[in-house]
């Protein structure tokens, strides 16, 4: 399993995340952060979506 570590912080209607060492994606709601983090983290490393943890911090 590959841990990560993002960074959300609410600009106007929707969320900036910041997925350490990998890059940055946008989510609506804050109901959407885990999936935009985890989709963004498959899309760079092409892991498997069991593989991947991300620990989410909101500023």
């Amino acid at each position: 399993m590959a841990d990560y570590t993002a960074t959300a912080i609410a600009e106007g209607d929707h969320w900036v995340i910041d997925v350490t060492g990998v890059g940055t994606t946008t989510a609506g709601s804050v109901n959407d952060l885990e999936d935009m983090e985890v989709d963004l983290v498959i899309a760079i490393t092409h892991s498997a979506r069991e593989d991947v943890h991300v620990e989410v911090r909101i500023v």
